[in-house]
């Protein structure tokens, strides 16, 4: 479930001070009944009506031109580590995501993570 917009928080809490009960609110916004109540009770106890993270439940996206730019950048080396991925995305698209994001946006574009061997196979052990 995503998290309330400010929009619907606000909204929450003015039916909560017009007099409305948990559950007719939860009905009204097709969401769980703790979740409203919890929208209630940061209102109440910090003044809040904002979620705790501004990106709260947004995943960030790319467009198809910047899809195409990380296609790019991973074919140029693919076996950079995702943290490095992630700089490399920072730094030419001007997104700041975390390693798991860029990690999710690669396995949707269908590379897999296997790295490159670093030493020779060996001729004593078969493979």
């Amino acid at each position: 479930m995503e998290a309330f917009t400010q929009r619907e928080r606000r909204k929450i809490i003015s039916l909560y001070q017009a007099g409305w009960d948990t559950e007719d609110i939860a009905v009204q916004f097709n969401a769980s009944q703790s979740g409203v109540r919890r929208v209630w009770q940061q209102f109440r106890e910090e003044d809040r009506d904002a979620p705790a993270f501004d990106r709260c439940g947004r995943k960030p996206t790319l467009s198809d031109e910047q899809k195409a730019q990380l296609r790019q950048i991973v074919q140029e080396k693919p076996d950079r580590f995702m943290r490095e991925l992630a700089e490399e995305v920072q730094k030419r698209l001007g997104v700041t995501v975390c390693r798991q994001t860029v990690g999710e946006w690669v396995r949707d574009l269908g590379f897999t993570r296997k790295k490159s061997r670093c030493t020779p196979r060996s001729k004593s052990v078969p493979m």
